[in-house]
Parts: structure tokens; C-alpha cells; sequence
């Protein structure tokens, strides 16, 4: 099995870091960001977490959180399509939005005050989600730089502090100068052999657990574990719904038009939710039975030693993944912020963002505690999520001829509820 799970690995990424078409391909390099991101230093430690939480239920309620974030991902590519050209238009000229996007009373003139209020309403509403969204990714870039170091120290048997700051403001000292110097372009393909390597791994895991699972169902030894949930159902549930800090990251498509048009950013966003969407819930599924009498911990150590039985290079394996996921993770949200910081700020270039962001999250590296604000980050993200879906709806309110407009318009005031009783409710992953 040994000998399968490296031939896989190397195979996967291999194929998506060197094969040609691959490496020239817009579309994947538009994809790899959000997908990045998505799969980040969550990825690991999903299956345990949800496990501790709802037992057997676990796959279960992955699918939710997966339906819950396609759901806010449909309505931020209505965005990229429909409000972000809108948007931008006042944003840049100060002008009423073009002809075609009002309502057909207000391209006659009957409702001019409307019209105005309308087209306010959803400007400020992106800008408040663009602001908060700002301070999420910053902290988030430097908590996935600061797991980072710590794990590749703790590798090395270091664990000290001040070691770990050094490395990750060097981490992210590097990041700040490649972007400021190439642009996304450079950043993109740091970001695509990071995930490259990452799903490589992915795979071979999957393919292990595949293995594994299936070598019990032959010898009659495969059964659903009874995993013990949480007695409070309460405090299960507020668990879970934080857990969509793990899948999300798929809005970093919405602020890459520098270099991706707005179809290509919403038709890649959506392949990179299918594809981790799959990969998660095959993983929690094909995790279940390792959870059989252990006591679950959300920690990449507790699942080194978990699949550990499974074959003797998976540990290895495994804390490859982690540092891929995390280094991916943190370029794809650096991307990201910098685009956002573009959008909010037009006098700063995206190569000069990339400085500033460099800046400020080697500050947060040193002046507080990461693993404290990161919490805030997570509700910071979950109402972000509440405002793209408010801007959804009040967007299609406005545009007659979008198409599903009806759902659009539902679906942006039932998301946005969601995402606020998540911000309020969740307990987020740290």
C-alpha cells in the first residue's frame, strides 16, 4: 500500500505542477486561489472536529455546511456578474449606473428618488463587507503563517515563541516582496505548486483510506463506529455552524479582476467549491471508522496518529499536507486581500498592496495573540457573507432581467439571516 499511496501522490502533483497545459491555463490558475483557500489548515482537522460534535452524523452535517456555503457562493458570482460592473461604474465615475441595470420604472424616469436609494443601498453595503472582509483576511493570512511556523518547528523539536514570530514575519516579509515584485501572476503560480502538492497528497490520503475502508468491508470488519456526540445539542449545533470558517475562501474569486474576467472568476469559484465539497465529504466519510474508541482532537498531530495504522508513510504524508494547506491557504488569501485593498483603495496599486498587507500582518504577528483575534476573524467572515448576500438581493431587486431573480431575491434575505445567526451563534474554528 506504501508503494500506492506514493505513486499517487507524486502522480497528482506532479501532473498539476509540471504537465504543460495545466501550468498555461488561465482557468486554473483562476481556480487554484479559491480552491487554495478553501482547502486550508482546516482540511485536517474537519473530520474530528464534526465527529466530537455529531458523531456518525458527521458526513451529514459537512453536507450541510457545504450546501450552506455553495448556497453564499451562487450569490457572491451573481455579484461578480451583476453587481460588481454596477458597482464599480459609480465606484470609478460617480455616474448613475448604466441604462440597462435599472428597473424599467426607473429607466422611464417614474421612480428616480428610488432608483437612487437602491443603487446606494447596495454600494454601501459592498463597501461595509469589503472593510470587514480587510481585517478577516490580514488576521487570517497571519494565523495560517503563524501555524505554519509553529508546526515546521515543532518538527524540529523548537518551540519557542519569538523563534516562531521570526519565521513567520520572514514568511510573510517573502510573500509581501514576491507580490510586490511580480504581481498575481507570481503569487498564482507560487499558489498553484503549493495546491499541487497539497491535493497530491489529498489523493494519496483518500486513496489509503479508500484502501483501507475496503480491506475491512471484504474481511466483514466495516461497520458505522458509535462515536459518542456532544449532550448538549445546543452547543453542537453553534460548534457546527461555525465550522464554516473551514470551508470557505471561495469569495477570494471576487477580487481577482485584475487579472481573471468576471465569467471566468464565477464559472472557476464554482468548480473549486464542487471539487472541495466532494473532497471533504469523502474524507470525513472514509475517517469514521479510524474514530472507532479514540479520543478525537483537532490537532494535525492527533490525526498523524490516527491514519498512522493505516500505512507507514501517511504520518509523512500527512504533515506535508499540513504545511501545503497552510502556506496555500495564506498566498490565496494574500491574493485575495490584496485585490480587496485595490477595490477599496484606488490610488494604492495591487503590487503596493501586497507591501501593506505585509506589513500589518508581521504587526499582528508581533503585538497580539493570533490565536485569540482569530476568532473574531471568523465572525468578521461570516458577516461579510451576510452583506455579499444582502447585496445580492437588493441587486436583483433592482435588475428585472437577471435570471432566477425571484431566487436570487429569496435567497439573498434567507442566506443573509443565516450568515448573521452564524455570526452571532457560531463558535468558530480555531
Amino acid at each position: 500500500m506504501n508503494v500506492v499511496i506514493l505513486v499517487t501522490a507524486l502522480a497528482v502533483a506532479g501532473v498539476l505542477a509540471l504537465h504543460p497545459r495545466v501550468r498555461a491555463s488561465r482557468a486554473w490558475r483562476a481556480t487554484v486561489t479559491p480552491l487554495s483557500s478553501i482547502m486550508g489548515s482546516g482540511f485536517l482537522v474537519s473530520a474530528p472536529l464534526l465527529a466530537a460534535e455529531v458523531g456518525a452524523y458527521a458526513p451529514f452535517a459537512m453536507g450541510g455546511l457545504l450546501l450552506v456555503a455553495f448556497g453564499m457562493g451562487a450569490l457572491i458570482r451573481f455579484n461578480i456578474r451583476y453587481a460588481e460592473p454596477e458597482l464599480d461604474d459609480a465606484a470609478t465615475e460617480g455616474q448613475e449606473p448604466k441604462e440597462h441595470w435599472l428597473h424599467r420604472g426607473h429607466r422611464e424616469g417614474s421612480r428616480p428618488h428610488w432608483a437612487e436609494l437602491e443603487r446606494d443601498l447596495a454600494r454601501r453595503l459592498e463597501q461595509a463587507s469589503h472593510v470587514v472582509l480587510a481585517g478577516a483576511y490580514i488576521v487570517s493570512i497571519t494565523y495560517y503563517v503563524a501555524l505554519l511556523s509553529t508546526f515546521v518547528l515543532d518538527r524540529f523539536g523548537i518551540h519557542d515563541l519569538v523563534w516562531s514570530r521570526i519565521l513567520a514575519s520572514s514568511l510573510l516579509g517573502a510573500m509581501a516582496l514576491v507580490g510586490a515584485a511580480w504581481g498575481l501572476r507570481a503569487l498564482e503560480r507560487l499558489e498553484a505548486y503549493a495546491i499541487s502538492l497539497n491535493l497530491g497528497m489529498i489523493t494519496a490520503l483518500l486513496v489509503a483510506l479508500m484502501l483501507h475502508d475496503g480491506s475491512l468491508a471484504v474481511s466483514g470488519g466495516l461497520a458505522i463506529p458509535a462515536l459518542p456526540r456532544d449532550p448538549d445539542a445546543t452547543h453542537a449545533a453553534r460548534v457546527v455552524l461555525g465550522l464554516l470558517i473551514v470551508v470557505q475562501g471561495f469569495e477570494t474569486s471576487r477580487f481577482l479582476g485584475a487579472e481573471h474576467p468576471a465569467d471566468e472568476r464565477a464559472r472557476t469559484m464554482r468548480v473549486a467549491q464542487l471539487l472541495a465539497s466532494v473532497i471533504y465529504l469523502v474524507f470525513v466519510t472514509l475517517m469514521l471508522p479510524l474514530f472507532e474508541g479514540q479520543a478525537l482532537d483537532a490537532d494535525v498531530t492527533a490525526i498523524v496518529s490516527l491514519v498512522a495504522p493505516v500505512a507507514m508513510v501517511l504520518p509523512v504524508l500527512i504533515v506535508v499536507a499540513a504545511i501545503g494547506s497552510q502556506l496555500s491557504a495564506a498566498v490565496a488569501d494574500d491574493a485575495g486581500c490584496a485585490g480587496l485593498l485595490h477595490t477599496l483603495l484606488r490610488q494604492l496599486s495591487p503590487r503596493g498592496s501586497y507591501l501593506g498587507i505585509g506589513g500589518l500582518a508581521i504587526g499582528v504577528t508581533w503585538l497580539t495573540d493570533v490565536l485569540s483575534v482569530i476568532t473574531l476573524a471568523s465572525r468578521a467572515f461570516a458577516l461579510f457573507y451576510a452583506l455579499q448576500c444582502a447585496v445580492a438581493a437588493v441587486t436583483a431587486y433592482r435588475t428585472p432581467d437577471a435570471p432566477n431573480r425571484g431566487l436570487v431575491i429569496a435567497g439573498g434575505g434567507a442566506f443573509t439571516l443565516v450568515a448573521l445567526a452564524i455570526t452571532v451563534l457560531g463558535i468558530p474554528a480555531e
